[in-house]
């Protein structure tokens, strides 16, 4: 009887969960310390070493220079894996090496240094430098996005496929073999070579095209094939400028202002991922900050990274004259509908060589990150500036994203949901692309709702197909509650889909194109186009002039171009972001239900366009930052109307805002700044003024208000018109 009761107990006390542990990591640790706060361990890599399923380890306050490795670490849903900055404290994972030789000068503001090991992206006082290229174009005056400066195309008359002709080139006293071609070439790829041929003097040289797929060949339309060169000491000619010689090891800067680079902070790159995380399941990354480097999630699922910084994530190494695909920022698994369900969310990635990430799986989601000044060279797998292509069932919700230069933003795949993105300034270095695009297979099931897509060169949102006979297209596509303007235009093709409630004005092009020209492009002989608002509706123009109807279920549609007005005349004040139908407006229970796509609005039927008259909340697309942000007047907004609402996108995780208004930015009162006067605390986004003067200008801030307590918001200003 006592053995039996010693064996249960010890059968219970086997039983009982392991405790999770946490672990810790400082700059000033040991790895022969135990881990703990009191005794940290130095690398993140002895942490992980130790971990077990559930366990923690928190990194304090400081860089890393690590290549950390989680392989086969194997948790689950509540006993994850979780690395983690400690709470308040910047950690930085950092994937660049001081450079604190002697620097000599070369010649003119340019100065050398010998250094031990190669790097491929240099930094001065935490900014990245250009590689020295022809044309120039650089990352602090925003010029690498300007194809009229930074890029070259060659002369029509003369030059064909592998060689280009330039006048320009002519004033170039060196000899450029050997140096790199970067190409972007047709609609939407991008190819690099090396120079092979070129006298210094000479208006022209050649390239391998060996290795160039057909894809590429010039087809005689020099304006589809831009191009720069980089690689070569003597294109080195301009301030903020570098070159490295992988022969030699000699690093050469032009800093700002010609300065001695040994009087600055000068950093290169020498890592291209940080946290590479192999065959593991459930695993949480959060509050780190990557600068210089990125991280690597392969064949792994359940993944988290949250509340993250990406900076400087990936660049080319094209400056060691290396061609290889670069080192991007990945979450992928092998295949398209592998398992997946990894998380990017509350993330920011800025300034990349490459797209900002690429995902690959089933049921992965990209949630409230914010990405900008995203792939100059646009030489990773062609056109994405997000590659989802091959996520199925992706979610990708409430992000902002501007200045790009990939033809296509956000390239969807199959069945994913793509809603509340705020999405802007596009497309700047390839031809052709679309700010939001679903091809052949991805359009069954996909949704694309409550958008804005907004000022750019390309498509604002387009179904597409391959164009070639006998070739399958798109169908069951559903385009909801959008707002497009100053883009190309919205444009679909394919057959069966459900375009409604979209607002389409002052694009490029007609603002909303339902295609019919031909059969490889489906006709829309069954899609339902309803309740849309827009200025230029048509079918698919043949030709200037000629356009055919809207094919397919047209109707409860407000034409500005039939009716011989703007939709200004029915809108609130779109040109300050306020896009509500105005009190007796046609739009307003002017739509029709759409049977099980279409169900809640207020009044006797749907408005027509995104917005609903009356409704309680203002829906604003785009990244949610702490505090409140996107205010509608925007920043500075000057002839804003006299019954103006002030609005504004909420900050991330609040319960409710207080709002501060006045006609005077501050007060001093008692050696006291006063702001604003205090409005009173809103669970709402919209805030009604009781009144407005006009030509008076009014100051007004939004605090978001949680749980932590209160975050004061930016003051913003905006003046009313005169009528």
């Amino acid at each position: 009887m006592k053995a039996k009761f010693l064996f249960i107990a010890l059968s219970s006390v086997l039983c009982q969960p392991l405790v999770a542990k946490d672990y810790y990591v400082a700059t000033n640790g040991d790895d022969s310390n135990k881990g703990t706060i009191a005794k940290p361990f130095a690398s993140v890599q002895r942490a992980v070493t130790k971990m077990d399923a559930g366990d923690t380890v928190y990194v304090r306050d400081g860089h890393y220079f690590e290549s950390v490795q989680m392989i086969k670490r194997v948790g689950t849903a509540d006993k994850p894996f979780t690395i983690s900055a400690y709470p308040g404290e910047k950690v930085v994972f950092d994937g660049t090496s001081q450079i604190s030789g002697q620097w000599q000068k070369f010649k003119g503001n340019i100065y050398k240094t010998k250094l031990a090991k190669p790097i491929w992206q240099l930094f001065v006082d935490g900014k990245s430098m250009s590689s020295a290229r022809w044309p120039n174009g650089n990352w602090y005056d925003g010029s690498i996005w300007d194809k009229t400066q930074s890029m070259a195309w060659p002369e029509k008359e003369q030059s064909k496929f592998g060689v280009h002709f330039n006048k320009e080139l002519a004033s170039l006293n060196f000899d450029l073999t050997g140096a790199t071609i970067i190409v972007n070439s047709g609609s939407f790829k991008t190819y690099q070579a090396k120079v092979t041929e070129h006298q210094a003097g000479s208006d022209h040289f050649s390239y391998d095209t060996k290795d160039v797929h057909s894809h590429f060949s010039y087809k005689g339309k020099p304006q589809r094939h831009g191009y720069f060169l980089e690689g070569k000491l003597g294109l080195l000619d301009a301030e903020q400028e570098w070159h490295f010689d992988s022969e030699t090891n000699e690093l050469y800067l032009w800093a700002k202002g010609g300065v001695n680079p040994a009087t600055l902070d000068v950093r290169g790159k020498v890592q291209s991922y940080a946290l590479n995380v192999s065959r593991s399941k459930h695993v949480n990354i959060s509050g780190i900050e990557f600068f210089g480097t990125t991280f690597k999630v392969d064949k792994s699922i359940h993944v988290t990274v949250e509340d993250v910084q990406l900076n400087y994530p990936s660049y080319s190494k094209r400056m060691l004259g290396d061609l290889s695909p670069v080192a991007v920022t990945k979450m992928v698994v092998k295949k398209e509908f592998d398992p997946a369900y990894n998380t990017l969310s509350n993330c920011t990635i800025a300034y990349t060589d490459g797209p900002a990430i690429e995902m690959k799986g089933l049921g992965n989601r990209i949630e409230n990150c914010n990405m900008h000044d995203i792939d100059y060279s646009c030489t990773y797998k062609g056109g994405y500036t997000l590659n989802m292509v091959n996520s199925a069932e992706l979610v990708f919700r409430r992000n902002t994203i501007h200045t790009t230069g990939c033809s296509e933003l956000f390239k969807a795949g199959v069945r994913n949901t793509v809603e509340l993105n705020n999405l802007s300034r596009s497309g700047y270095l390839q031809n052709d692309g679309s700010m939001i695009q679903l091809s052949v297979k991805q359009q069954p099931g996909g949704v694309v709702r409550y958008n804005w897509v907004h000022d750019s060169v390309k498509q604002g949102i387009r179904f597409d197909n391959m164009n070639l006979p006998n070739s399958p297209y798109g169908n069951n596509g559903q385009v909801l509650n959008n707002v497009a303007w100053n883009t190309d235009r919205m444009f679909f093709k394919g057959d069966q889909h459900f375009i409604f409630n979209n607002l389409s004005f002052d694009n490029h092009s007609n603002d909303l194109i339902i295609s019919s020209n031909v059969a490889i492009q489906g006709h829309n002989h069954r899609t339902i186009t309803r309740n849309n608002i827009s200025n230029k509706f048509s079918g698919h123009r043949v030709k200037p002039g000629k356009e055919y109807p809207i094919p397919g279920i047209v109707d409860h549609n407000w034409d500005g171009a039939k009716s011989g007005l703007d939709v200004r005349s029915q809108l609130r004040d779109p040109d300050n972001l306020d896009f509500r139908p105005k009190a007796g407006s046609t739009l307003i229970d002017g739509g029709a239900v759409i049977k099980g796509k279409l169900t809640h609005f207020i009044g006797q039927a749907p408005d027509i366009g995104p917005y609903e008259f009356g409704a309680s909340h203002y829906w604003i697309p785009g990244y949610q930052a702490k505090t409140a942000s996107s205010p509608v007047p925007p920043k500075a907004a000057t002839a804003v109307k006299l019954d103006a609402d002030l609005m504004w996108l909420e900050g991330y995780r609040a319960t409710s805002h207080d709002v501060y208004l006045g006609t005077q930015l501050t007060q001093v009162m008692d050696g006291t700044k006063l702001s604003p006067s205090y409005q009173g605390n809103f669970t709402s986004n919209i805030f009604t003024p009781k009144s407005l003067i006009p030509g008076k200008t009014y100051f007004w801030r939004v605090d978001a208000v949680g749980k932590n307590g209160i975050i004061k918001g930016e003051t913003w200003r905006f003046t009313v018109m005169v009528p």
